[in-house]
């Protein structure tokens, strides 16, 4: 399995709006903060990626959609009144699979998970084995800021069974020597900031088992 394109995107709050409508215009104006945190970060990983060919989406969370969740809880616990459709819609964590497929990709399969912040070795391991149905995975971990001053986080990577010049062989690795402790929110930014920069291979571990990544050519 190879890897392509391993983005970190950080956006500070009061940026957030302005980079959604320089990227999408209004498409996702009832979208919710974590769908369009989401097609953010997914749509950049695409695009340094390029290729085609049908495609998984497979993101974590930690928080999920913690804007439209207040939203939701302000409208039927303040006012006494259900949550208004779009609101709800955006509580959804997995609505970013759609909107995706919306955008002309082939999405085959999609998910959104919620995981402890070690249990990030699912995610490629996961990804490999959706491979057998398709040819590329769309690999996340997307969290809103929990605070004011935190920027919001939309970590992607693309993984696949095709190698290309430049792509990062991935292998999971059941006793490893001199692994790093990763998490969640950092595993893919550390191979972003580790792509490239040196010949030896990088070896993460989480909980269960670890991952090694090995440039090619």
């Amino acid at each position: 399995m190879y890897l392509l394109a391993p983005a970190a995107l950080r956006i500070a709050p009061d940026d957030f709006s302005a980079r959604v409508r320089s990227r999408f215009a209004s498409e996702l104006r009832r979208a919710g903060r974590f769908a369009q945190l989401c097609l953010l970060g997914a749509q950049a990983c695409l695009d340094a990626a390029g290729g085609d060919g049908p495609l998984g989406v497979l993101w974590a969370t930690g928080g999920g959609a913690l804007d439209a969740t207040r939203a939701a809880l302000d409208e039927s616990l303040k006012l006494g009144e259900p949550a208004m459709p779009f609101t709800f819609i955006a509580t959804q964590p997995h609505l970013a699979g759609a909107l995706l497929a919306q955008r002309s990709h082939p999405v085959t399969r999609a998910a959104c998970l919620s995981l402890a912040p070690d249990a990030w070795p699912s995610l490629p391991h996961l990804a490999q084995r959706w491979l057998a149905d398709c040819e590329r995975v769309l690999v996340g971990w997307v969290e809103e800021s929990a605070s004011g001053g935190a920027a919001h986080r939309s970590d992607w990577c693309l993984l696949q069974k095709k190698m290309m010049p430049g792509a990062v062989r991935c292998e999971q690795v059941r006793s490893p020597e001199n692994a790093a402790a990763a998490t969640a929110e950092d595993w893919i930014p550390r191979v972003a900031a580790w792509h490239g920069s040196t010949n030896a291979p990088l070896v993460l571990r989480g909980s269960g088992d670890a991952w090694r990544f090995t440039l090619n050519g």
